[in-house]
């Protein structure tokens, strides 16, 4: 009996040690791998403030990534002890919402950007027909408007004058601020440069037509605002009723969760519910 309780003691010491050392190796893998993640994602959006015109080190930011996430987390655990899966939702809300707020800024920055074209053209137009070449109206643009515009031609003249050609500055300023617009633009002066066509008349035709394109797309927006709301109701109104019944009767779920035909069930409907959010996300994109 004493030489089994002493194996029995042994194995267990041995089995302790294996988990731990395999956890320890587990918990450095992920860590290491939680680091590398972190670091790669500050780089990015400092990379994307930096676009943005806002400068922020990347050691920053790799601060704000690695620990919001744990914050949220903690946070959630103290103030609701008895709900613990709020804890994994706040760790990955503190995941997410760094990166949603990034390009939240950068959506709004570029959509500026695009309302500012028509008053830019306008003010590079009367330019030419003052007499200035291209290169002097971007410089006056750039004194002339606001950010973002102000910063993107302020760039672009900064990159002509140590030694950039127009056409690949246009290119790049495209790049940087990606809109059918925008590329539009670029494109007609493009063009325009290689064949010698009047730039004046160019500009008021894409004036124009930018107009037209804003107006639409605010025309779309409106028209379509009641079933984008309709789109939102329909996605939260399954959680919405399941959360409902359960405060009213909380084993009314009790039946499908002890059958397997049950669970079945309700994985097939939870699928669908996240397939039909995606869906509705996807096609209530307005692009025109």
């Amino acid at each position: 009996m004493n030489n089994f309780d002493f194996r029995l003691f042994l194995g267990s010491v041995f089995v302790l040690i294996s988990v731990g050392i395999l956890s320890y190796f587990l918990v450095s893998v992920f860590h290491k791998k939680w680091d590398e993640l972190q670091k790669k994602q500050a780089d990015k959006t400092s990379a994307q403030f930096g676009e943005m015109f806002i400068f922020v080190k990347a050691k920053r930011l790799l601060i704000l990534y690695a620990t919001l996430p744990l914050l949220l987390a903690i946070g959630s655990y103290l103030l609701f002890s008895n709900k613990p899966y709020l804890v994994v939702v706040f760790f990955i809300l503190g995941c997410i919402l760094p990166w949603w707020i990034v390009n939240s800024m950068d959506k709004h920055r570029r959509a500026k950007f695009v309302m500012q074209l028509v008053d830019g053209l306008m003010i590079m137009n009367s330019c030419l027909k003052g007499g200035l070449t291209l290169p002097q109206s971007f410089e006056v643009l750039a004194e002339e408007t606001t950010p973002p515009m102000s910063q993107e031609i302020g760039l672009l003249n900064r990159e002509i004058k140590v030694g950039v050609t127009l056409e690949e500055a246009l290119l790049r300023l495209d790049k940087r601020m990606p809109s059918e617009e925008m590329t539009l633009v670029v494109s007609a002066v493009l063009v325009a440069r290689e064949t010698g066509g009047d730039l004046t008349k160019v500009f008021s035709r894409l004036v124009e037509t930018i107009r037209d394109r804003i107006k639409l797309r605010e025309m779309v927006a409106t028209l379509t605002l009641q079933a984008r709301l309709q789109s939102v109701i329909i996605s939260l109104l399954g959680p919405v009723f399941v959360y409902v019944v359960r405060k009213i009767k909380p084993d009314h779920f009790d039946i499908m969760l002890k059958d397997d035909m049950g669970r079945m069930f309700l994985g097939i409907a939870v699928g669908l519910q996240i397939l039909g959010i995606i869906l509705i996300v996807i096609f209530g994109k307005i692009e025109i």
